[in-house]
């Protein structure tokens, strides 16, 4: 018997997560869950990922599971040819993805389901429309985080491939979703999608997200942390800014400016540190910085965000679609909050009101807006604070946002307020 479906598919943010990308995939699934009506089935294509991956965390699957559980969810496991080593991998792998969730789809969840939605997130489906059903393109929703032009520019071959995906979407019916205003305006000028085509659906942090545990900090001794500390976290990429902010601190250092110690979170989820890690932390030494690289991934970075002698956050990214930290720092407390104009950053960390800005690929105008925030006077930093948690709780309330692209695209998956009395009745 068919039955209304809601089908997500994720690269990232099931069996772990690697990145905020992941973070704001769960979530999404987190926020969506409790808003779905009485018999609406939900579906969920993650990545398969085994449990010899380097990406797999025991720990985030069995809380991703508690947090879908209410929806009796059916996961259905899509493979991207790596055998469930690695969850992203290269365009070979987002060909072999897509083929697997488009049979996965038209075989096993689309001839039971009806009506339905189906949500792709980020840039390893984006070939999906063209190998569904012709019927069934219309109710497809596409999520780019990001995209090749932005972080891969010198990779024309996945540029097309990516560009032709979204293309063919948009020329099916399909959405292409922006999570952020910077976002929208990429994919419109810099991709040539049609503006009718793409509709806004702004990230935002799950409940999971705004709780920090400061109990187990284990990253940063008491010594280190005795007058305060700054901290920096993401992937390992060139284009997150970690150069530019060794360069500017240098740069405060020489000036004959007194720093605090520095925590840089430069992180992969490989047992080895990559060349590029090595090449950070040669960097690091050879100017005698104040600061500790952090090369493998954990939760706990995040985590420091609480820490009660935090001084500053820095986000020195050259390019972001969003900007995920300063989102995260906002419901934690931490303030304030330097980050460059880059992409999305602009939007949530806006200078002298939720934080300072400096001009990306710029490692002195970096070290002068962090001088700014080290120099902060508490009045100002608790304005800025307030800002942020401000901004957060709206434009990027992550449940407002659903909502609204549930009522827009399957106002027929949504929970009615009689549906949400009776469930409050039935809980008490």
């Amino acid at each position: 018997m068919p039955a209304p479906t809601v089908a997500i598919a994720l690269h990232d943010g099931f069996y772990g997560h690697g990145s905020g990308a992941g973070r704001a995939n769960r979530a999404f699934l987190a926020t969506l869950v409790p808003m779905l009506a009485p018999g609406v089935r939900l579906v969920v294509l993650p990545v398969r990922l085994t449990m010899t991956s380097p990406e797999y965390d025991d720990e985030w699957l069995h809380d991703t599971l508690l947090e879908l559980q209410p929806a009796n969810p059916q996961i259905l496991p899509v493979d991207n040819g790596s055998g469930g080593q690695f969850r992203f991998g290269g365009l070979p792998h987002f060909r072999r993805l897509t083929l697997d969730t488009a049979h996965a789809l038209n075989h096993h969840v689309l001839p039971a389901a009806e009506p339905s939605l189906v949500i792709a997130f980020d840039a390893p489906f984006f070939g999906l429309a063209p190998l569904l059903r012709q019927d069934q393109r219309r109710h497809l929703l596409l999520v780019p985080r990001s995209t090749a032009r932005l972080h891969r520019p010198e990779d024309r071959e996945r540029i097309a491939w990516e560009r032709h995906g979204l293309y063919s979407a948009a020329a099916s019916g399909a959405r292409i979703a922006a999570i952020s205003q910077h976002m929208r305006t990429h994919l419109i000028e810099d991709i040539g999608l049609a503006p009718e085509a793409v509709m806004d659906l702004p990230d935002g942090l799950g409940p999971r997200d705004q709780i920090f545990d400061i109990t187990r900090l284990t990253l940063l001794s008491p010594s280190a942390a005795r007058d305060g500390f700054v901290l920096c976290y993401g992937r390992a990429r060139p284009y997150k800014g970690f150069d530019d902010l060794i360069h500017a601190l240098a740069h405060l250092r020489d000036q004959g400016i007194r720093l605090p110690h520095t925590v840089i979170g430069a992180v992969t989820e490989a047992p080895e540190p990559s060349a590029y890690q090595r090449h950070l932390a040669h960097q690091i030494a050879e100017l005698r910085l104040n600061a500790t690289l952090v090369t493998r991934f954990t939760p706990r970075l995040r985590d420091l965000l609480a820490h009660p002698r935090l001084r500053a956050v820095v986000v020195p990214s050259r390019a972001e679609p969003l900007g995920w930290i300063p989102l995260e720092a906002a419901a934690a407390g931490a303030a304030p909050v330097v980050a460059t104009d880059a992409g999305g950053l602009a939007e949530s960390v806006i200078d002298g009101v939720t934080g300072y800005s400096a001009k990306a690929g710029d490692p002195n105008s970096l070290a002068a807006a962090i001088h700014r925030a080290l120099t902060a006077d508490a009045q100002s930093t608790a304005q800025l604070r307030q800002s942020a948690r401000q901004l957060l709780g709206g434009r990027h309330d992550l449940a407002t946002t659903i909502r609204q692209t549930l009522e827009t695209l399957a106002p027929w998956a949504l929970r009615s307020d009689g549906d949400r009395d009776r469930a409050q009745d039935q809980a008490t």
